[in-house]
């Protein structure tokens, strides 16, 4: 089965191709900026634009071609500080769940109530734990036995 491209075919030309094509591009264009009309047209970026509109033959101005270099070249600046942004600003989110009564959400109930640690559990130190638990803390080693544990106070 054939598919039909959605893709113009003047935007899909090679460069030696292109260069043929907008011989009779440029009699027929009408707009005041060549540059940025060419680049549409073909689908190429503005400074491919300047240097095949230049091999053609098109005059184009040296201080116009310099502001086009730097704006592009700010452009890139600009996209990269957003995606930077972006980058801090998603390593900034939290991937633990929490909420008002849960520092720490271990998973949801099948009615939805959630379940975890709650804020004072999770600020107790070891020695708390083991107090309130009645199991003996080892400096070194700290290990509750789910057999060991005596959830009534």
């Amino acid at each position: 089965m054939n598919r039909k491209r959605k893709t113009p075919k003047r935007k899909r030309l090679k460069k030696q191709a292109r260069l043929i094509s907008a011989t009779s591009w440029i009699k027929e264009y009408n707009g005041k900026n060549i540059i940025a009309g060419y680049a549409k047209w073909f689908g190429v970026d503005k400074i491919c634009a300047i240097n095949e509109l230049k091999m053609i033959g098109v005059v184009i101005p040296e201080n116009l071609d310099r502001q086009v270099i730097e704006s592009v070249k700010a452009r890139i600046i600009q996209k990269r500080k957003i995606r930077e942004k972006k980058k801090i600003e998603n390593d900034n989110v939290s991937l633990v769940e929490s909420d008002e009564n849960f520092a720490y959400i271990v998973g949801y109930t099948s009615g939805g109530a959630p379940y975890g640690l709650t804020y004072e559990e999770f600020d107790m130190t070891e020695e708390d734990i083991s107090q309130m638990m009645g199991i003996r803390c080892d400096e070194n080693y700290f290990l509750i036995s789910l057999n060991e544990i005596n959830y009534e106070k």
